[in-house]
């Protein structure tokens, strides 16, 4: 019997927190329960100490993997892990996570708007080298079609679990609190939510705005951002949390009244996910991937005006639309269910090591 090729993963940077990073972890113990032998490979330059031992870094592919491994690239920018898979590995898969628009990054993060706009142009070079094509969405798919790629299929993406917590607000508390769970980079669009709390408290509703996420890769939108929320006088509503672990990220998702996110590209964006599993109200921007992922389990709204958004905030918690969220939130969550992407993820696997 012929052996089974190892079937490793390669990212271009691993840290905590981080969905790529989190999706291969998981990935990684579906594959090896195929089966495969299989480990996480990233680019050694940009590998968090928290989870180094968890990965091994891209230069060490030839003393690790064996003759006719084949390799499952994640691909969301750059990186030359990915020319080493290519160099090496016997048949490489292609995982789209999608590349940010570098025309949304230049004004606060052009170093990152560089690397994307190398990233849009690599993920074009590199569709005839690689043998199958996935993606986390059919809006990720319909992009790496327009790349040159064929018949690319959708994965998903696995995370794990955040654990339910109970309502630790003392009672009484009136407070409208909009959470938002996602990296300080401008296309995330953080100054639109302070805008939109704005436009809430002018109006007369006590609410905050706490946001979760680390801003490393773009101080100078952190710097905007708390400029604005001081301009328009509701520094004080505002939370900055930066990064958080899985046990503070549970406690946050309990403690909000609703979860907004006005992001202007997503390709599949994961805390709109975590917030239905939370049985929490949703407000989002009809952009990118996020109208496939939420579905109908909360409030797509198509425009940045702050008193659009403010008024879909008051709407989705008035409870006229608590029914109708919690029906979309079901199925949206059996949609992207771990069990229903790990099937997917096992369809491409196979498919991987057989061509």
């Amino acid at each position: 019997m012929t052996a089974r090729p190892g079937m490793h993963q390669v990212l271009g940077g691993a840290a905590p927190w981080d969905a790529i990073t989190n999706h291969a972890l998981a990935a990684q113990r579906v594959i090896r329960g195929m089966g495969f032998r299989s480990e996480i490979f990233a680019d050694r330059s940009h590998i968090s100490s928290a989870v180094a031992h968890r990965v091994i870094k891209h230069h060490r592919w030839p003393d690790v993997a064996a003759p006719g491994d084949r390799a499952i690239i994640h691909y969301s920018i750059d990186s030359p892990a990915f020319d080493m898979a290519l160099d090496h590995a016997d048949r490489v898969g292609m995982h789209h996570h999608n590349v940010t628009p570098p025309e949304l990054l230049w004004r606060d993060a052009p170093a990152v708007a560089l690397q994307c706009q190398t990233g849009i142009a690599g993920l074009e070079d590199m569709a005839p080298r690689i043998a199958i094509a996935g993606a986390d969405s059919a809006f990720n798919a319909g992009e790496l079609r327009n790349a040159g790629y064929t018949d690319p299929t959708v994965i998903g993406i696995l995370r794990g679990q955040i654990p339910r917590r109970k309502r630790s607000r003392p009672p009484g508390d009136t407070t409208l609190r909009m959470l938002f769970v996602g990296r300080g980079i401008p296309n995330k669009r953080q100054d639109a939510l302070i805008l939109t709390l704005a436009a809430l408290r002018e109006g007369g509703v006590n609410a905050e705005l706490r946001l979760v996420g680390g801003w490393g890769a773009c101080r100078p939108y952190l710097e905007r951002c708390r400029r604005l929320a001081a301009e328009l006088e509701v520094d004080d509503h505002v939370v900055f949390l930066g990064a958080v672990d899985d046990s503070v990220l549970a406690g946050e998702y309990a403690d909000a009244d609703i979860f907004v996110c006005l992001s202007q590209h997503e390709g599949y964006c994961v805390p709109i996910i975590e917030a239905m599993a939370n049985d929490l109200p949703i407000v989002a921007l009809a952009a990118g991937a996020v109208p496939e992922t939420l579905g109908h389990g909360g409030l797509l709204i198509d425009s940045l005006q702050p008193s659009l958004a403010a008024e879909a905030v008051l709407l989705a918690t008035s409870g006229r639309m608590t029914e109708r969220f919690a029906e979309g939130r079901t199925r949206q969550l059996a949609m992207h269910s771990p069990s229903a992407t790990a099937n997917h993820l096992r369809a491409f696997v196979r498919d991987l090591a057989e061509c």
